[in-house]
C-alpha cells in the first residue's frame, strides 16, 4: 500500500470526536512544572520520525528517506528522536498554549503503542487526579512532495477528563510546519537542518493548541 494514499486519509479525517485508547502506563520525565492545583496533563512523544513522499501520480515507499533508501532525500539519523521530542514538549510547555497554566505537566518518557492509542477509553496513567488531560504525540513525520515542498507534519491527540475516568472531550488534528533546509544536499552538514525540524516540531504543537482553542462553530438550524 503506497504511504500517499494512507496519508490523504488521515488528513481527510483531521478532527476526532471521539477515540479510544487501551490502558498503557509508561514512566514519565521529571515534571516540567509543578502546580498547587492538583491538576495534571501528561504528555507521550512520538516514537520517532516517519518519512513520506507524494508525487504526480503515486506515493512513495514508506520511510523511504529515514531509512536511507536509494534515490529519496537525505535525512539526518534519528532527528526526532523520543529523547528529543521530549526535551522540546518541556521547552514548549503546552499546558500553557492549551490554556492550562494551573495543569502540572508530567512528560512521559516513552511513547504508548498504536494499539494504547487507539483502543482505551481510560485514562493512559495512574494519575488519580482531580483534573487530568492527555497530549498525545501520535505520529511525526517528514512529507515531501511535488506541491507543497517539504513539511513536518504532526498528528496530536488531545483528551480532557476532568474529573471523570473516561474523556468529556477528545479533538486531534494534522498540523504542518515548512521545512527549507530539507532534504539536505548530499555530503553537507545537517545541523541546521536538525535545528529546523526541532523549531518546526515547537511550532506544531503551538499550532495544535491554536486549533484546539479556536471556537466551536456552532451548527446551522434547518
Amino acid at each position: 500500500m503506497h504511504w500517499g494514499i494512507v496519508f490523504g486519509a488521515a488528513l481527510a479525517a483531521a478532527s476526532l470526536t471521539s477515540a479510544a485508547y487501551p490502558q498503557t502506563l509508561s514512566t514519565p520525565s521529571a515534571p516540567a512544572t509543578t502546580s498547587g492545583s492538583g491538576c495534571e496533563l501528561h504528555v507521550w512523544p512520538a516514537a520517532g520520525l516517519n518519512s513520506v513522499y507524494l508525487g504526480w501520480l503515486h506515493g512513495g515507499i514508506n520511510n523511504g528517506a529515514t531509512t536511507g533508501r536509494e534515490g529519496y532525500p537525505q535525512v539526518p539519523t534519528d532527528p526526532m528522536s523520543t529523547a528529543s521530542q521530549v526535551s522540546l514538549l518541556e521547552e514548549t510547555q503546552p499546558q500553557i498554549l492549551l490554556g492550562l497554566p494551573n495543569y502540572r505537566l508530567v512528560i512521559h518518557s516513552e511513547p504508548l503503542s498504536s494499539r494504547a492509542i487507539r483502543t482505551s477509553t481510560a485514562r493512559l496513567s495512574d494519575s488519580t487526579s482531580a483534573c487530568y488531560g492527555e497530549l498525545i504525540v501520535d505520529d511525526v513525520f517528514f512529507q515531501q512532495d511535488v506541491f507543497s515542498g517539504s513539511n513536518l507534519k504532526i498528528s496530536f491527540r488531545f483528551r480532557d477528563f476532568g474529573a471523570a475516568s473516561t474523556p468529556q472531550r477528545v479533538f486531534g488534528t494534522w498540523v504542518h510546519t515548512p521545512l527549507r533546509l530539507f532534504p539536505v544536499p548530499k555530503g553537507e552538514s545537517t545541523a541546521a537542518a536538525i535545528e529546523e525540524m526541532k523549531a518546526a516540531y515547537k511550532n506544531d504543537v503551538a499550532q495544535f493548541a491554536q486549533a484546539f482553542l479556536k471556537p466551536t462553530k456552532a451548527k446551522k438550524r434547518g
